[in-house]
């Protein structure tokens, strides 16, 4: 990240990656659909001084941004991008997910040039999805 970007991070969880974020970017905002998260990392990012970071309760899929960021950080798997993802990003931002069908996700890091998009593998993992981002069932009895 660079000093002067404006962060988003999807799932932000404990708060832990947004206060880190917080101190290499210029702002970073944060959502994630468990309320309780929420009141829980903005205590532990007022206590760690992280002034340039906020979270708000909410949900990848309905939740409206209303901005491009200079960067996006999904915290949890989708199996596949939703496309409301890309408007996020600025010309010339990144996104950074990590996508795909357990056990074979593949984390990479998403360059968007112009209308083009450039995609960089950066590895393999398999963690849990984001509520509603897991794969759909192909075939059900």
């Amino acid at each position: 990240l660079d000093p002067a970007d404006d962060v988003l991070e999807v799932g932000t969880g404990s708060g832990f990656l947004t206060a880190c974020m917080s101190q290499l970017a210029h702002a970073v905002t944060g959502i994630d659909v468990h309320a309780d998260f929420v009141e829980a990392a903005r205590a532990r990012l007022a206590a760690a001084g992280a002034h340039n970071a906020r979270v708000e309760a909410a949900d990848l899929f309905s939740w409206n941004a209303g901005r491009q960021f200079d960067a996006v950080c999904i915290g949890g798997a989708v199996s596949e991008v939703p496309a409301r993802v890309f408007d996020w990003v600025k010309p010339g931002g990144r996104l950074v997910v990590i996508r795909g069908q357990a056990p074979a996700q593949e984390a990479v890091r998403m360059t968007r040039r112009g209308d083009a998009w450039h995609a960089e593998s950066l590895f393999e993992t398999d963690i849990p999805y984001l509520r509603g981002a897991e794969p759909k069932q192909r075939f059900v009895l």
